[in-house]
């Protein structure tokens, strides 16, 4: 069971030091999610990306990805000690069982498991690169304070 929270989490736009997100904005291109999973896995699989866009037309575009959320319920609820913070979530695969805690616990639906191997996928902000804003055309993803 998720914790409660969610919905005020969701409502919230600008991020610490990581993101902006403008939905309104988003056309659904996935360009972000593409170049996301080109960046961590040299392959073009958004199910391997970090940021995933949830359409359901003729609603508005959710933009899903880790938001930083001050309890960081992922870290809190790992029984391995495989998530640490470090500006951003860091995933130690060396650490980690693959159990979906981390995902379970996510208020915003910030993490999503690996179709590969079960490891979280968990923006790491490209190590402070945020590729994904740099690509996106409409400025749908923007990185927080600027």
């Amino acid at each position: 069971m998720r914790p409660t929270g969610r919905e005020e989490l969701k409502g919230r736009k600008v991020v610490e030091e990581m993101f902006e997100l403008h939905p309104e904005r988003c056309t659904e291109c996935q360009i972000c999610m593409q170049i996301c999973a080109w960046e961590h896995y040299q392959e073009h699989n958004p199910k391997r990306s970090r940021i995933w866009i949830r359409g359901e037309w003729p609603k508005e575009p959710e933009i899903l990805v880790c938001q930083a959320c001050p309890t960081r319920d992922c870290i809190q609820v790992c029984p391995n000690e495989a998530l640490t913070w470090e500006g951003f979530v860091r995933v130690h695969p060396d650490q980690c069982d693959a159990c979906g805690a981390c995902e379970e616990a996510c208020p915003v639906e910030g993490v999503c498991l690996d179709p590969r191997g079960g490891l979280p996928l968990i923006c790491d902000t490209c190590n402070g690169r945020f590729v994904c804003v740099q690509w996106c055309p409409t400025s749908a993803v923007k990185k927080a304070g600027l």
